[in-house]
């Protein structure tokens, strides 16, 4: 039976031609392969929901629907909202992602810990010094912090069910599959993999710099808290990598699950990095050949 590589990408894949950030993955994942001393997967089918201008259109009108916004600073010198423009439980979830960052994020052993006061988080004050803190410490610029936070908590809150929508639909029905996820794309397969006719036909999955191992992502989704799906999979991250932060996640979520340590260099979080690694590359053509080489279904006798 033809088995199908789904790609989920992650947040800020707005504007973009679909057809090139597939390229972009085959090409890491094909260097990745020939790392392992494998072919690169060339004629097998992929199929890539992509549902960035989606998830910027539901942004755009959250933007526009006035109903429990935000609460604004009561006088000029008190700090106000990341994006005042979100509903007050995105904004919520917002603070709680972050305290949660700060908290895997860490001192380094010898490094004076910063009392900016994690049990305030809920307060923007509190929020906007943890969210220095953070950029200081990961060497990553607040704004970029505060993009990934709207996304993932836009999505949390407002976008799910019409991005779940839309990536069933690309998926094509019946065969087996191999999901490859990244970012903010591995909260929606996880979502994805409540479904349990999807996941009985998950051969593998692989998360790439996930955000799952953060306690305000996984008590919000559509299967609550950290709840192995129960198919293989393999994590991959990059100590460097913000989105990240969080693993190991088999202390938390249990087998089968496999994490993955690589080094992406100067680019922590990209995907095409992190699939140009032999022990996440190796583990897809693995899959892609199990599943070729196993009877089909329908012709079982």
């Amino acid at each position: 039976m033809t088995v199908t590589m789904i790609f989920v990408h992650g947040r800020g894949q707005e504007f973009q031609d679909p057809a090139a950030v597939v390229r972009s993955w085959q090409a890491g994942l094909a260097a990745g392969l020939i790392k392992a001393g494998m072919a690169p997967l060339a004629d097998v089918p992929v199929v890539f929901p992509y549902y960035g201008n989606l998830l910027y259109q539901i942004t755009a009108q959250v933007a526009r629907d006035p109903i429990e916004l935000e609460a604004m600073p009561a006088g000029p010198d008190e700090a106000g909202p990341f994006h005042p423009y979100l509903p007050e439980d995105a904004g919520r979830l917002e603070r709680e992602l972050l305290a949660d960052m700060a908290t895997a994020a860490g001192p380094a052993a010898g490094e004076e810990e910063e009392a900016f006061g994690l049990d305030r988080v809920l307060s923007w004050g509190a929020a906007r010094d943890t969210l220095t803190w953070i950029a200081r410490h990961t060497r990553v610029d607040q704004a970029i912090i505060t993009d990934y936070l709207r996304d993932v908590a836009v999505y949390l809150t407002r976008g799910r069910s019409q991005v779940l929508d839309l990536v069933r639909e690309a998926i094509p029905a019946e065969v087996p599959v191999v999901l490859v996820s990244h970012s903010l794309g591995t909260v929606v397969a996880r979502d994805l993999l409540g479904d349990a006719e999807l996941r009985d036909r998950t051969m593998l999955w692989i998360t790439a710099g996930s955000p799952l191992g953060l306690d305000a992502v996984e008590k919000n989704l559509r299967t609550q808290g950290a709840r192995n799906p129960g198919v293989s999979w393999v994590s991959a991250y990059d100590v460097h990598d913000i989105v990240a932060l969080g693993h190991p996640l088999l202390p938390s979520w249990g087998p089968p699950l496999v994490d993955v340590k690589v080094d992406n260099g100067d680019s922590p979080h990209s995907i095409e990095r992190y699939l140009s690694h032999p022990e996440v590359a190796g583990p897809i053509g693995t899959a892609v050949r199990a599943s070729r080489s196993a009877p089909s279904r329908s012709g079982a006798r």
